[in-house]
């Protein structure tokens, strides 16, 4: 029985080989699987932190344009009420013109204006004044608040100064924001 038994011992040492080799072969596919899987999860990390590093970025450049644009906003806001202001003051400061600096603005406005039928409204601080300079114009009772207004037959001249600024605003605005913020 020592030939069955050395058959058996064959069989089984053959069977040991093989299943060492399966086993070989195995541990070597899982190995191989385990470092593609590691290169993948590493390529995938990298590339997720990448995606991530350029989201920051973009987040951080709108954050900043944002800051720049509220900025240049409350910049142009201060500007325009600054503006404003001095359009107010201007307005202010013409309407307290002295008689003589008022005549002559009512002189030059209204030169050219040849129909004597004409009616001249102004405030009631300067009608005295208006009324010896003479214009050639008659000057009405109706008192206005600034400036003055010629009507003409059909047609009005409207000299009120909060009227012109108002009219002038674009040019005006324009014409400070130059002097002023260049």
């Amino acid at each position: 029985m020592a030939g069955l038994e050395n058959i058996l011992n064959k069989i089984i040492e053959d069977a040991n080989k093989k299943a060492d080799e399966i086993i070989k072969k195995a541990e070597e596919k899982r190995d191989s699987i385990i470092e593609k899987r590691e290169d993948d999860a590493k390529f995938l990390a990298d590339k997720i932190n990448e995606i991530s590093k350029k989201e920051r970025e973009d987040i951080l450049k709108r954050a900043k344009s944002g800051a720049e644009l509220k900025s240049r906003d409350d910049i142009l806001a201060e500007k325009h009420k600054l503006i404003d202001k001095i359009l107010e003051k201007a307005i202010v400061e013409l309407e307290n013109l002295s008689e003589e600096d008022f005549i002559k603005y009512v002189k030059n406005n209204v030169a050219g204006v040849e129909d004597k039928n004409s009616i001249l409204d102004v405030p009631s601080k300067y009608r005295d004044a208006i009324k010896n300079a003479n214009l050639g114009f008659k000057v009405s009772d109706t008192d206005i608040d600034s400036g003055f207004v010629l009507h003409n037959g059909n047609l009005v001249y409207n000299g009120d100064f909060k009227s012109i600024v108002k009219s002038e605003r674009e040019d005006l605005e324009k014409f400070l924001a130059e002097k002023l913020f260049s």
